[in-house]
């Protein structure tokens, strides 16, 4: 059965580091239509996505052949590989652009973590975070990562500085909240956790974090 990996939050990241250098791009405008139509495919036909990628990259395509082709990978269901990939292409000498080279570990990093593989996401994250250290996404990314390994301690650092970035990114206070939480800070994480559903009323996993709170005065916890 096809498995479909979805590169949660980077869709924004790419567009909004993309866009400011898309005429720096050193390739034709032909081969950026290829590309782009290539990573549409990818969401309808991967299978074919992927085998149009293969060709190109033969065609001497460059980084954004074997980007698609990782893409689909992704999609195929072969995620680690794809995520293997991605880093891969982020560190080629051919991948100059420094927003691309964002882009390429910040998709590894949610493949990775799609994979269950927090330690690398982290790893992926914590590169894409030496090219641009002042995207929300990217700490949040990281934060992430630091959470699903228990790491409460650098995942409340991480998502304070996704914070200080952008303060109306409500995942950020949420994952601090239950940092917060982990760490025995229950007043700090009643204020993340109110401030999260503030921004996001709807925050399923805010609401979670509410009733640990609730629970944990309750038990002295």
């Amino acid at each position: 059965m096809r498995h479909v990996v979805l590169l949660s939050g980077m869709a924004g990241l790419a567009a909004s580091l993309a866009a400011p250098a898309a005429a720096q791009i050193d390739y034709a405008a032909e081969e950026r239509a290829r590309y782009e139509a290539c990573l549409d495919r990818i969401g309808t036909d991967p299978e074919n996505a992927y085998e149009d990628a293969l060709a190109w990259r033969y065609e001497a395509g460059g980084w954004p052949a074997r980007h698609c082709e990782a893409r689909a990978l992704i999609a195929l269901g072969e995620t680690e590989e794809g995520a293997a990939r991605l880093e891969a292409i982020a560190s080629a000498p051919d991948t100059t652009e420094q927003w691309a080279k964002v882009v390429l570990f910040a998709e590894a990093g949610d493949a990775w973590r799609s994979a269950g593989m927090p330690a690398e996401s982290r790893r992926a994250y914590t590169q894409a975070l030496e090219y641009n250290n002042e995207s929300a996404p990217l700490w949040v990314g990281r934060a992430r990562g630091a959470l699903d390994q228990a790491m409460w301690a650098a995942a409340e650092a991480d998502a304070s500085a996704a914070i200080r970035q952008d303060g109306a990114m409500g995942e950020a206070y949420t994952i601090r909240a239950e940092a917060r939480l982990e760490l025995g800070d229950l007043d700090g994480a009643q204020r993340d956790m109110e401030m999260a559903r503030q921004i996001d009323p709807a925050d399923i996993d805010a609401l979670l974090i509410r009733g640990r709170i609730n629970e944990a005065r309750r038990t002295g916890g």
